[in-house]
């Protein structure tokens, strides 16, 4: 019983008759999550050799930079060395390591940053069930038994008993609040890079005390071969590296099982266990990981640049890529092309998996079913897997799973070259806990054909015979096993065959077209350049003709220094040329120089029936036909149903058999934008199937038009569904029964179309305008028009914040024939108003990897303390950032490109901030101007008949339900829908109906805000207050500024140049933080509110920097701002409920902020003369005693209401907290920081913590280093060290050194 499946390709029998063609002296390249070293079968070949060369980090997510330099002694010591290293830990370094130069770079790294989110949530699992929990139930039930005897013990408390209650009750609640939010921090690792003399080395500990006495410095594992594992329950082994003379160190981990399980299935070697041996178990393998761990373990274009350049720097024979995506267009792009030059350049034979996305046709993905140059590899299951692999106890015959991708790319090419057993058990990294693992995919059908590929490259060396990756590619596809009952666009050529491959390769290692490829491309009317002859729409009677279409054949062979070789100026092919099918017509022979010619392509579709049709034009040697075609111009004809004039649906019954598709091609009506399909069984049980619609569309991917449902379906039930078509546009509705399914079925199908089609103005409105016209045809039969439009997103363009300047990459990043990549680094900022769901996208850049013109790009999103938060790539939609919470966030892009022109022309790229609403604002929608105008009534739906046209009027939101109104304008993006669902409650896209298209509100910078605008712009009278000395004006006016001109009892006011004056002092002394005209202005305006709210804010400001000396000045401000407010007046209820105008409510607001204002600025004074440190230095006469220093401070100044001493401090901050919290909530974040240092000086420390626990969720956003500094103090002085090494460790996490590197 073989795990992994030999005996269908013939891969056993050939080892059996070959026993050292087995792999050995062949290097493949798995582009993937990584390989793990330690994973069983990957240590050795079957002829003893190191089976894995190197592993290699693509990506940049294991990068640590160690650019920070120490500097010690290069002379050994019987001590070890003390560093410090980046993370604030002292590092005992091991006194073995040589360090010639004394050098040392040090970085760090947070393990959750290298382990799969599998792993992370285990270790957080365990450890918080472990340790932390036993703590902290120890703690709950200590602070309950304090709270409970203490209760008991004073049934009737006194205030002071009160405030002792309290103060235990908020430890409870401090431990419950912690107990519900905790998250166990990641553990940080300290990296040391050091050169040896000879080598670089690496030491990674994650010792808390900073102790790496007893760590190995390891070699690279390509120097090594050796692995290391992190401590603890991880399992997780990894391999070092170290670029750019030590100022980058890679840390390679695996994060994701993939990739091993791939290595396993191509090249793994069990030296007991012959079953679980690879295809390959002799070839060695380099582990190239393109799997990104910031983004889940999804390829970018940068690692897949960077593992090509790889490959050919470790001259792999071959390359297997398992991963791919939908592309827009095909066979082109920065990384196709790049992944494309390994075969033309390099000689490298690419094999890549087609996709999972069938069983309608053209859905391979790029680049594997896109790429000319790589072999693409669809999934079989034989009858033999079945029984092995899925224990199935019904035999039926081998076909390729339901899902497999299916061919032609959209521009004709086959896409699917072959096909390979697309299942295995083969091995997983330790840290998944088990050995191995069944996976099925395309994933494995292509590392299945590697394998046997090796095989052939491994004989085919050892015996010393010339091949190509062009004549490879040849010979697999020539002598592929055709698989009765199966589709040439589903199977490919056929089931790979290792020795009719290796026998074809050695019978025509001389043939003159062996290095040679053949570029061939159709002039297809509107269409030119494809790569083969791909007709979708020729059901149309016009189209029904014979027609005649021109196919030019290039040969291509690699140059040498851009010189053609003498053999290669002398080509002349003599070919014979042959028509597979009776339908297509080709001329007998054709002689190709080494240069283009074409020949004509007869067809004629008159005859042919609905459904896909295949056939070939291929070309033989004249002289030696039985080589087989050494091209071939797939033709791919699809003639669909044509429904009758006067009938908008089709109605089938199908029956299956497993796993064998029944495919439907309807031409859409033109009018048409949505369908019913009603579905009924017949005669069975409940089985599984899958029903698969695609349209295609010039230069979009196949998943722009896609309707796919898997579902199972019980005997005589019925089953309703809606998709939104294309109309005109060709449906393949491909219906299968899934392939594990042995019985055969019967299922009746309906499938009818409506329309409901919008010919007005677009979707597109302007606020300004205040509503959108559309207008709604039926071109089709009667259907329910049930219109709404809903936006769910809001919109907001930001432009880079910081541009650093274009600069060359690293070694990494060059390749061997000098080609240099740059890199351009952007930087955004904007703040985050509120948590909601947000995606960031660069929308010129969007939507395109591998068919990008850039070699890259990458985004990274930092709060402000540096905390990294997301990353992402050119598909935003996969990166949609759930509730990020509020506060302010930068965004760091990089896009790479090897000529500086094309970055410096995205210097000023905008990045589109999408935030999705709070909740959806639904557009009213009415039937006609009039009744918009007046706001009648609503209009909900109607039934139309087909011919009519019904005008539709969607209003503007009004400006209360825009929660974010940027000035510089902004877009509401959401949905508009016009059909009635099928199901009550059933949403598409966040809306009713199916038929969902794209709709914008767009708001200009003139607009934006303007109702906040409008608001600010009233004038806001100026409050009564006392008359500035020696005169009878009116100087307190309680504004922001000091513009007010009259007061409300009319009082006189310094005449314009006085006010211009005084104004232009007042802003001079808050742009310069100088008070040295204070005391001038003071003379004059002594009781002036808006001088003295800028006198106080400096004095404030200077008292950050002298807590001691400077309260004094700050005590006394405030106590003049005070006396100059009638409390009473602000905040008697009373006043508020008497008719007041805008402005005059808007004043008493901002008084009572004034008020607030003051007493929080002098009880931050008196705090500091309570605690902070003073010193003897300014004055002889002043002691370290705290109250002879205080009353120092008071007496120069002789006014009143200082305090002068310890206890009169403690008395007026009493005073002042107990006004806070008769009018304020004290935990209000303007407040809270003089509430928890209260709180602390009276020995509360419960509710100091609770107050502080609580102001850092309310106020959202970064976490301050104050407070979480203040929290570890508070929860240390509480004897809560459980929680205090939690938050300690998290420090490395919420407060990074630095930006993660790209």
């Amino acid at each position: 019983m073989h795990l992994i499946p030999k005996r269908e390709t013939g891969a056993e029998a050939f080892l059996t008759k070959h026993p050292s063609y087995d792999g050995r002296g062949i290097t493949i390249g798995i582009f993937d999550t990584g390989v793990d070293p330690g994973a069983p079968g990957l240590q050795i070949t079957s002829h003893g050799s190191r089976k894995i060369l190197d592993c290699i980090d693509c990506t940049g997510s294991g990068d640590v930079d160690t650019s920070h330099r120490v500097t010690t002694s290069s002379t050994p010591c019987d001590e070890a060395v003390e560093i410090l290293g980046v993370s604030g830990r002292t590092l005992k370094l091991c006194n073995q390591w040589q360090n010639p130069s004394g050098v040392w770079f040090v970085g760090v790294k947070l393990l959750e940053q290298l382990f799969p989110g599998v792993v992370n949530t285990r270790i957080q699992k365990h450890e918080g069930e472990t340790s932390f929990n036993v703590a902290q139930r120890q703690a709950v039930v200590k602070a309950m038994r304090e709270l409970g005897q203490f209760t008991a013990a004073h049934s009737k408390p006194n205030e002071k008993e009160k405030e002792e209650q309290t103060e235990l009750q908020a430890r409870v609640d401090v431990l419950n609040t912690i107990d519900k939010t905790i998250k166990i921090p990641s553990e940080a690792a300290d990296v040391v890079a050091f050169n040896d003399g000879d080598y670089w080395r690496v030491a990674v500990s994650v010792d808390p005390d900073g102790d790496m006495t007893s760590v190995e410095a390891v070699l690279p594992y390509r120097l090594s071969g050796k692995y290391s594992t992190f401590p603890g329950r991880s399992l997780m082994n990894y391999t070092v590296d170290v670029f750019d003379e030590g100022s980058i160190v890679t840390i390679v981990t695996t994060p994701g099982s993939h990739g091993t399980h791939v290595a396993g299935i191509a090249a793994g070697y069990h030296e007991d266990k012959p079953e679980c041996c690879g295809v390959a178990p002799g070839a060695q393998i380099v582990s190239m990981k393109i799997g990104d761990s910031r983004l889940s373990t999804m390829e970018t274009g940068a690692s897949l640049v960077r593992a090509a350049l790889a490959a050919v720097k470790y001259k792999c024979d071959m390359v297997n890529l398992s991963y791919g995506e939908g592309c827009e267009w095909n066979n082109s792009g920065y990384v196709v092309d790049t992944l494309a030059s390994l075969s033309r350049k390099h000689g490298i034979v690419f094999v890549a998996s087609a996709g999972n996305n069938g069983p309608c046709v053209s859905t391979v993905r790029c680049p594997g079913g896109t790429t000319s140059e790589i072999i693409s590899v669809g999934a079989y299951v034989s009858p033999e897997m079945m029984q092995t692999q899925y224990s199935m106890t019904e035999k039926q015959p081998g076909l390729n799973y339901t899902w497999s991708s299916c061919g032609p790319s959209t521009d004709g090419h086959l896409g699917i070259d072959i096909s390979a057993p697309g299942g295995a058990i083969s091995s997983v990294p330790k840290w998944t806990l088990r050995r191995k693992q069944l996976m099925n995919g395309t994933s494995m059908s292509a590392p299945n054909a590697c394998g046997c590929i090796a095989l052939i490259l491994s004989g085919l060396n050892q015996e010393d015979t010339h091949y190509s990756p062009h004549s490879i590619r040849r010979a697999v596809i020539n002598t592929a096993h055709d698989i009765a009952q199966s589709e040439r666009l589903v199977l490919g050529y056929g089931l790979i065959q290792v020795e009719p491959a290796f026998e074809w390769l050695r019978s025509y290692a001389d043939v003159p077209e062996r290095d040679m490829w053949f570029s061939v491309s159709c002039m297809l009317p509107g269409r030119p350049g494809q790569r083969g002859i791909y007709l979708r729409d020729t059901g149309r009677p016009a189209a029904c003709q014979t027609r005649q279409i021109a196919v030019n054949v290039t040969p291509k062979t690699p140059l040498d220094n851009g010189d053609y070789s003498d053999a290669q100026l002398a080509l002349d092919l003599k070919l014979s040329l042959v028509a597979t099918k009776p339908w297509l017509s080709v001329p007998v022979h054709f002689c190709l120089p080494n240069y283009c010619r074409g020949f004509n392509v007869d067809l004629d579709t008159r005859g042919l029936e609905h459904g896909a049709h295949y056939a070939e034009v291929q070309a033989f040697s004249s002289e030696d036909a039985d080589r087989g075609p050494l091209f071939r111009v797939p033709v791919v004809v699809i003639i669909p149903k044509e429904l009758p004039e006067s009938s908008y649906q089709f109605t089938e019954t199908l029956k299956f058999s497993s796993g064998h598709p029944q495919r439907r091609f309807i031409r859409v009506p033109e009018a048409a934008t949505y369908a019913d399909l009603c579905l009924v069984a017949h005669g069975e049980q409940s089985a599984r199937y899958a029903v698969h619609g695609v349209q295609l569309e010039a230069d979009a991917c196949y998943r722009h038009h896609e309707f796919d449902k898997r579902f199972s379906i019980a005997q005589d039930e019925t089953q309703e569904h809606q998709f939104p078509v294309l109309g005109g546009a060709v449906l393949d509705l491909t219906f299968c029964k899934w392939w594990s399914v042995c019985s055969p079925g019967e299922i009746s199908i309906t499938v009818k179309f409506n329309s409901l089609q919008n010919i007005g103005r677009g979707f597109d409105l302007h606020r300004h305008t205040g509503y959108q016209k559309l207008l709604i045809r039926n071109g089709l039969g009667p259907c329910a028009l049930h219109p709404q439009c809903v936006c769910t997103h809001h919109v907001t363009a930001i432009q880079p914040h910081e541009k650093l300047p274009i600069r060359p990459l690293g070694d990494r990043d060059c390749s061997s024939d000098g080609v240099q990549i740059y890199e351009l680094q952007l930087m955004y900022k904007f703040s985050q108003p509120k948590s909601c769901d947000t995606t960031l996208e660069f929308r010129w850049l969007c939507s395109v990897l591998y068919e990008s013109s850039y070699n890259g790009q990458l985004w990274m999103l930092f709060d402000a303390n540096k905390r990294f938060i997301r990353a992402g790539d050119a598909l935003p939609d996969q990166y949609t950032i759930t509730s990020l919470d509020k506060g302010e966030y930068f965004v760091k892009l990089q896009v790479r490109h090897p000529r500086v022109q094309r970055l410096e022309a995205l210097q000023n790229l905008t990045l589109s901030l999408v935030r999705k609403l709070p909740s959806p604002i639904r557009l009213d929608v009415y039937s006609s101007l009039q009744e918009l105008l007046k706001q009648g009534m609503k209009f909900t739906g109607t039934k139309v008949v087909g011919g009519v046209d019904t005008p539709l009027y969607i209003a503007a939101p009004p400006s209360d339900k825009i929660p974010y109104q940027p000035k510089n304008g902004y877009i509401l993006e959401g949905h508009v829908s016009f059909s009635k669902p099928l199901h009550k409650g059933s949403a598409g896209k966040g809306l009713n109906g199916v038929d969902a298209y794209p709709f914008t509100v767009t708001c200009h910078a003139s607009q934006a805000g303007a109702s906040k605008g409008a608001a600010a712009s009233k004038p806001v009278p100026s409050t009564p207050g006392k008359s500035r000395k020696g005169s009878g004006r009116n100087a307190a006016a309680a504004t922001d500024t000091a513009s007010s001109s009259t007061s409300a009892g009319g009082a006189e006011q310094p005449n314009s140049y006085e006010q211009a004056l005084l104004e232009f002092n007042i802003k001079w002394m808050t742009d310069h933080q100088d008070v040295s005209r204070y005391d001038e202005l003071s003379q004059t305006y002594s009781d002036h509110l808006p001088l003295l709210q800028v006198y106080l804010g400096v004095l404030s400001g200077k008292m950050e920097k002298e807590r001691f000396a400077g309260a004094t000045p700050v005590i006394l401000a405030c106590n003049k701002i005070l006396a100059l407010l009638d409390v009473k007046k602000i905040f008697s209820p009373a006043y508020r409920k008497s008719p007041l105008t805008d402005s005059e409510k808007s004043s008493l607001d901002k008084q009572q902020q004034t008020y607030q204002d003051a007493l929080v600025k002098k009880g931050n004074a008196l705090s500091n003369l309570l605690t902070a440190e003073f010193s003897a230095a300014d004055a002889d006469s002043l002691t370290r005693d705290r109250d002879t220093a205080i009353e120092s401070l008071a007496e120069p100044s002789g006014e009143e209401g200082l305090p002068r001493s310890v206890e009169a401090t403690r008395v007026q901050l009493d005073e002042v907290m107990a006004a806070l919290e008769t009018w304020f909530d004290v935990l209000d974040a303007k407040i809270a920081t003089l509430t928890i240092s209260y709180y602390t000086s009276k020995g509360w420390l419960g509710r100091a913590t609770e107050a502080l626990l609580k102001t850092m969720t309310s106020s959202g956003g970064a976490t301050s280093q104050k407070d979480e500094g203040t929290l570890v103090m508070l929860l240390d002085k509480l004897d809560y060290t459980h929680l205090s090494s939690m938050q300690r460790r998290a420090w490395h996490t919420l407060f990074p050194p630095d930006y993660l590197p790209f």
